[in-house]
């Protein structure tokens, strides 16, 4: 076996999309795209202690995508002969859809490459991730808001800017279910009006990030949301608008595949986001006030050296 030391990575997770849907390809094909909103409140450390053989073991759980992420990293990195125990730690639920599996992915990939003495740039991390779980989010991704083609791992587009400060009121509805297995359905099926309103509201979105302005992104959000009712439905998505409305919220949020929602408020509206929550308390829904970034995320940028892009 070759001398591994224990690695160490991280990753955020997300609070759902500020824009799921697709887009043509340059052939003109549809491509899955999205947009998430990143979110420093959820988090995943994971510890890589190498072991001779294949094997690989998860703690506390299994966890078969972490798995496979260490596996194809430790083939892609040239190692052979070695597996071990991978440690993981975080506050991410599954099936809500937080980005947990992509979490525990992103930062498996990290472990192991850090185990290796190597660091790897995100686009590698992606492709790994997109190979270990099929489709994954963006959270290898740091700096300015981007579209990402979940299901090929790649970014489309980065904005020049990140996304405008923003206040979120998470709300988790019982009426929406415990959790959702994000990978049990075929791939969605948009019809070609929604392809073109998924344009639309790409176009809408670039330029409210552009000025900074969060009333676009919004009601970007808001439309986002209503266009993925036809796909996995929150049965009060219109009653949480409406609360919404009432407070003076940008719009709402949701993870296009799973259970939470949110609103969105500006920064240090914290009279109307207090009155919001005391009337969803009410109706029986639960809320918190996880943290966005009001920059960047936190977690330190991936960057490999030129030895290493050169074995790519």
């Amino acid at each position: 076996m070759p001398y591994l030391l224990m690695g160490r990575g991280e990753s955020h997770g997300h609070h759902g999309e500020i824009l799921q849907g697709v887009i043509p390809s340059a052939v003109g094909t549809p491509r899955p795209i999205l947009v998430t909103l990143p979110c420093l409140h959820y988090r995943v450390t994971v510890c890589f202690f190498p072991a001779a053989g294949n094997r690989l073991q998860t703690i506390p759980a299994a966890r078969p995508k972490a798995a496979r992420a260490a596996l194809l990293t430790l083939s892609c990195l040239g190692v052979s002969g070695v597996g071990g125990l991978l440690f993981l730690n975080g506050n991410i639920p599954p099936g809500q859809g937080l980005g947990s599996s992509s979490a525990d992915v992103t930062a498996t990939i990290r472990a192991v490459a850090d185990a290796c003495g190597q660091t790897l740039a995100p686009e590698r991390i992606a492709h790994l991730a997109v190979a270990a779980e099929t489709a994954s989010d963006p959270l290898m991704f740091d700096g300015p808001a981007l579209v990402f083609a979940q299901r090929e791992g790649f970014v489309v587009e980065r904005f020049d800017n990140p996304l405008p400060p923003m206040e979120l009121l998470s709300v988790q509805d019982p009426a929406n279910g415990s959790g959702i297995d994000t990978l049990s359905g075929t791939p969605r099926r948009y019809e070609r009006q929604e392809m073109a309103r998924c344009q639309a509201l790409l176009e809408t979105l670039r330029a409210g990030i552009a000025r900074g302005d969060a009333g676009l992104v919004g009601a970007v959000a808001t439309a986002s949301a209503r266009l993925n009712q036809r796909f996995v439905r929150k049965p009060r998505l219109d009653e949480l608008e409406a609360v919404g409305r009432h407070h003076g919220a940008l719009g709402v949020q949701v993870a296009h595949s799973g259970t939470v929602m949110g609103l969105l408020f500006r920064p240090g509206d914290r009279d109307a986001i207090g009155a919001a929550r005391r009337q969803l308390a009410a109706r029986g829904w639960k809320s918190g006030l996880p943290e966005l970034p009001t920059s960047a995320p936190a977690i330190a940028p991936d960057v490999e050296d030129s030895a290493s892009n050169a074995s790519r």
